[in-house]
């Protein structure tokens, strides 16, 4: 008897976490392997480097957008409550804000994109 007590106090405890969950694991195929987002990381820097070196101040410019893409990535990590998730976020944003602000380094923005998609399929 104490056992199905103990299964149902199991069950009602993590029953309203399931769904919140759940579509976290039908979005686990885009998530690229550790080893992968450690590179793109680097690319993801590499995008911020470039529309910042575009603007008047590069000077100024480059630490202060690697600054506010670090809290951003830590902001999409807890926005969409899985760490891994913010980060495939972060690298399609970081890829596509270099396709539309870096001006003549706008294949870095594209380079990223498809080594996030392509790596988030294969890996």
């Amino acid at each position: 008897m104490p056992d199905r007590l103990a299964f149902w106090l199991v069950v009602a405890v993590a029953s309203p976490l399931t769904p919140q969950r759940a579509w976290l694991d039908r979005l686990s195929f885009i998530v690229p392997a550790p080893a992968a987002s450690r590179w793109l990381l680097v690319a993801d820097a590499a995008c911020v480097v470039a529309i910042a070196l575009s603007s008047r101040r590069p000077v100024v410019a480059v630490p202060l957008a690697l600054g506010l893409a670090f809290v951003a990535l830590n902001v999409a990590g807890m926005a969409l409550t899985d760490f891994y998730l913010g980060l495939v976020a972060t690298h399609l944003l970081a890829g596509g804000a270099a396709l539309a602000f870096a001006r003549r380094a706008r294949w870095i923005g594209a380079v990223t994109l498809g080594l996030a998609l392509a790596l988030g399929a294969l890996t």
